[in-house]
């Protein structure tokens, strides 16, 4: 605490109670040295230490100079001063925990020193991502409703009073603005949950704007509400209750750290063409699932490469992003969630492909350089844990979606034809024919540092991933993928006729696919 004014109460030099020395002082809130700190140790709470004592006879630690924050308040208690009067445990554990509560003297009246217990925490690193700010915000909700209950209010709290315990449940490190409230004050709780969603705001540093919609992202929106969607509603009174507002932050944070299981019907496929002597690409499909006590889990990881660099060269730098990747997933992602519960994170499970296709990437650097040959490889891969899924993609390989009939492109093109149609130079449909239609801007061996891109998708029963290379798609084109996907039913047919209409279109290059069509789980 900075200290904005001298203290106030009783000489600046004079300890309150004959024992605390305040040392600063800002409106209500102090901060102290305890000039007796034998009294009681702060580390084991012994009481048995002789006056004067400056280390711990029961745990040694030293008792000198301890420093407390706190609240100097008189008159009818609130804020810190009001916390010691709550009996319930389930507030208690939220609130701060108070190390001493001391009187100037016994007239009613009297000046109370409230001192809050260190914990050693800091306060929480701001901004938070979602999933954070939901679990703080779900703490703080189930308190709001028991304080509400005993006729209490919070108040305002600022990110810099929040710390986070060791089981990431969130602890008050202030509560100024606690104070009684009549039953029948709906205003002060409204007032609260208002408040709660700007502490939200602030902690996840969120925008207030208003969305624009259209046909493609409606229904997501709809079906995925987000913290942003709960913060309008409280601050246009849309959820008036502290209870109401703890449940519909469960469901999210339910909603995003447990995907529903689905299964999946794979088909794969590579063929050389009709006018390349090697196939150069390489694919891989994973498919994991578990049933425990008659509850599903599953997992899958797709990915597509392909390799430049002509014989001895391509072949080899697809094969070895494929292991490079697939080790990552393989150890730093399935291992350790099938020995956990651990819950579902999104933002792991992008730094995951992100890892993963970087060490891709160093893999076939390292070769090139061994054989000093310039070989390369394009890379798109799905990491997927039941209905969420993770596309990371470097190069001009592709990762579609399929629902409801309609073939749509998730990843973008790391080509030169790509940057000309985002410069408006040329259409899409120029890109087939283009001279320079096979430049790519970005390929695994080319750097050490690859930019990458990643997608996050919410997956549902019914709905396809097509991952194939750019063999595929330039020699098909979109919407004669798509008759042929939604054609065939089975995965593997799908597959087999794309490679078959790709060759029968001239076959100029290397065709592979990966479709992944996902199903209810037990179906």
């Amino acid at each position: 605490m900075e200290p904005t004014q001298p203290p106030t109460v009783g000489q600046p030099n004079m300890p309150f109670a004959g024992r605390y020395e305040l040392v600063a002082q800002d409106g209500e809130q102090v901060e102290v040295i305890d000039r007796q700190p034998w009294k009681r140790c702060w580390a084991c709470g012994a009481t048995s230490n002789e006056a004067n004592e400056r280390f711990c006879t029961e745990c040694g630690a030293n008792l000198d100079d301890r420093h407390y924050l706190g609240q100097l308040h008189s008159g009818e208690p609130s804020g810190l001063a009001l916390v010691t009067s709550i009996t319930d445990a389930a507030i208690r554990e939220v609130l701060p925990p108070i190390w001493d509560q001391v009187h100037a003297s016994d007239a009613p009246d009297a000046a109370t020193l409230t001192l809050i217990n260190d914990s050693g925490r800091a306060p929480v690193d701001t901004p938070l991502n979602e999933l954070q700010a939901l679990y703080i915000g779900r703490g703080l909700a189930h308190l709001l409703s028991n304080l509400h209950a005993a006729g209490l209010a919070l108040g305002t709290v600022q990110p810099h009073d929040i710390e986070l315990t060791a089981a990431e449940t969130p602890r008050l490190r202030n509560a100024a603005g606690l104070h009684r409230i009549a039953p029948e004050d709906t205003n002060a709780r409204n007032t609260d949950l208002r408040a709660l969603a700007g502490l939200l705001e602030a902690l996840t540093a969120t925008e207030r704007k208003t969305r624009r919609l259209n046909e493609e992202n409606v229904t997501e929106v709809i079906e995925q509400p987000a913290l942003g969607d709960v913060l309008r509603e409280l601050r246009t009174n849309g959820i008036t209750d502290a209870q109401a507002l703890a449940e519909r932050l469960d469901d999210l944070i339910a909603e995003r750290t447990q995907p529903k299981p689905l299964w999946t019907r794979i088909g794969a496929a590579s063929h050389a063409g009709m006018v390349r002597e090697l196939d150069e690409d390489s694919l891989l499909t994973l498919d994991l699932r578990t049933v425990q006590n008659s509850n599903g889990r599953s997992w899958g990881l797709f990915i597509v490469a392909d390799g430049m660099g002509g014989h001895a060269a391509g072949e080899v730098a697809s094969g070895l992003a494929i292991r490079g990747a697939t080790e990552v997933v393989l150890s730093a992602y399935l291992t350790p969630t099938l020995d956990s519960d651990a819950p579902y994170d999104e933002a792991q499970l992008k730094e995951i492909v992100r890892k993963a296709i970087q060490q891709a990437n160093q893999y076939v650097l390292n070769e090139a350089r061994a054989r000093g040959n310039d070989m390369g490889t394009t890379i798109t891969m799905a990491l997927t844990a039941g209905d969420r899924a993770v596309i990371g993609n470097v190069g001009d390989s592709r990762t579609y979606y399929v629902r409801d009939g309609q073939l749509k492109r998730i990843s973008k093109d790391h080509s030169l034809v790509m940057r000309l149609v985002d410069l408006g130079q040329i259409t899409e449909d120029d890109i087939y024919t283009h001279p320079q239609r096979n430049a790519v801007l970005r390929s695994l061996g080319d750097k050490p540092d690859v930019e990458i891109d990643t997608f996050t998708l919410r997956l549902k029963p019914g709905d396809a991933l097509f991952l194939c290379c750019d063999g595929q798609w330039e020699m098909t084109r979109d919407p004669q993928m798509n008759e042929i996907i939604q054609k065939h039913d089975d995965p593997q047919a799908a597959c087999d006729a794309l490679i078959a209409a790709g060759n029968t279109n001239g076959g100029e290059d290397n065709i592979t696919s990966v479709l992944v069509r996902f199903e209810s789980y037990g179906e």
